[in-house]
């Protein structure tokens, strides 16, 4: 329900009452592209990540795989995560294409189609030289050197599968490491 956008408190309570006949199909994608972070002239952080069109693509690939499927197991109705509040019900004779380009139309950008990451992922590129990663394969940044990034932040690459063990056991790793040279 945390990807269902606001459409009212009727709607919300309608939803909500019949939450034991909900079904949610999380569409995970294993984004290539990224964005950057900044420092702001406040001195603070900013994010900038646009999602690319090959991301986006994929993004639509699993929504409209995920309609097709609820479709044909019979589902009633469905809703997608998009702010504009896509929504589709069988009873209306609407063609699934159509709720498709429906969210087509709505987008698929943050702020359009609700995102959020499922698993632990890296977000600090390790890697041999500072053309190509964030980090030396020890989890040193780079430009700092001594500071170590958080274990959760550093993988060789998007893996696109849940990362949890393997990135703990790099933090462990690294943290043996970092303590062997203190």
């Amino acid at each position: 329900m945390a990807f269902m956008s606001w459409r009212g408190a009727q709607t919300h309570l309608d939803r909500m009452l019949g939450l034991a006949h909900l079904g949610g199909v999380g569409i995970i994608t294993r984004d290539r592209d990224s964005g950057e972070v900044r420092v702001g002239k406040d001195g603070e952080p900013t994010v900038q990540d646009a999602v690319s069109e090959r991301d986006r693509s994929h993004m639509r690939q699993g929504i409209a795989g995920a309609a097709r499927i609820l479709e044909a197991a019979g589902a009633t109705s469905m809703f997608t995560g998009h702010q504009a509040g896509i929504t589709w019900n069988r009873d209306s004779g609407e063609p699934v294409e159509r709720f498709l380009t429906r969210a087509d139309a709505a987008g698929y950008d943050p702020g359009r189609c609700a995102m959020a990451a499922l698993h632990i992922m890296g977000t600090a590129r390790m890697g041999g030289s500072p053309e190509t990663s964030a980090t030396d394969p020890d989890g040193a940044t780079w430009e700092v050197g001594k500071p170590r990034s958080g274990r959760r932040l550093i993988v060789p690459c998007v893996v696109g599968v849940n990362p949890m063990v393997s990135v703990e056991a790099m933090g462990v790793m690294n943290a043996r490491r970092l303590a062997a040279r203190l």
